[in-house]
């Protein structure tokens, strides 16, 4: 059984119409998809999560069948190949408030943003997605001070607005990296992840403790290294605790309470 911790309905929507016929009714999911995982209808009365696990186990071995998947480790990695992935990361919500008052017009398209970051940064592995993906939440937003990324991604949060303006988040279309990036791409991905390896110090505060999880990304941009494997920005399909680390799932951080309450 999955031990998910997020998974994209977005990208969900459009991989799905491109499973067979007879695998969508094998799985229970009936041919007018439209409406997301956590509510798609199942012909088994009673077992949509059963349903939906499913669907996402034929998903995904619909993309390793007619895709092809790669490990991020892969230095002949490309922007829009479909990795699979394994490591120990930290995650939290993103603070997008000092991007967006440079950017009224990004507000709608960066609200709700999460980091992924492993606890390493060389080379740098960072997934992006949407907070309304998480299943395991953290009671995101509650506390406004406890986010990550208040420096330096001004590069991430160009992917980041880039990636929330697809209705499919990436998952079937060619992804276009945005207009007027410079390498500040590799440095923002080198930050996040070494405050990740560090874990909270001054503004940056995570939501977790270090995690081991896997899942499937699909690739928005790589870094080359010299003579190594390649930094990674990632958008997730899902992502879920790793089996056989299971001693290491939930250990979530406490919300801080601002001064003053």
């Amino acid at each position: 059984m999955r031990d998910l911790l997020y998974l994209s309905e977005s990208k969900m929507r459009a991989l799905v119409p491109q499973l067979p016929g007879s695998l969508r009714k094998r799985v229970g999911v009936e041919t007018g998809f439209n409406v997301g995982v956590a509510t798609v209808k199942a012909t088994l009365p009673g077992e949509p999560q059963r349903s939906s696990v499913s669907l996402l186990d034929a998903t995904v071995k619909m993309i390793e069948k007619t895709k092809g998947v790669r490990q991020r480790a892969d230095r002949t990695l490309r922007a829009g190949d479909w990795i699979k992935f394994e490591d120990e990361f930290r995650f939290g919500d993103a603070a997008t408030a000092p991007y967006r008052d440079r950017d009224p017009d990004s507000a709608h398209a960066l609200a709700g943003l999460v980091y992924f970051a492993t606890t390493h940064a060389e080379p740098p592995f960072v997934l992006v997605g949407s907070s309304v993906h998480v299943l395991d939440r953290w009671q995101s937003g509650q506390a406004p001070e406890q986010r990550v990324g208040w420096f330096y991604l001004e590069a991430v949060i160009a992917y980041a607005r880039h990636l929330a303006e697809l209705p499919d988040e990436a998952a079937t279309g060619e992804f276009a990296p945005p207009v007027g990036i410079d390498d500040g791409l590799a440095y923002g991905l080198w930050v996040l992840c070494r405050t990740a390896q560090f874990g909270n110090h001054g503004h940056d505060q995570w939501a977790s403790e270090p995690m081991r999880l896997s899942g499937h990304a699909r690739v928005l941009a790589v870094i080359p290294t010299p003579g190594g494997p390649p930094g990674v920005l990632a958008t997730p399909l899902y992502v879920e605790h790793a089996e056989r680390h299971s001693h290491s799932r939930r250990r979530l951080l406490p919300r801080r309470t601002p001064p003053g309450h």
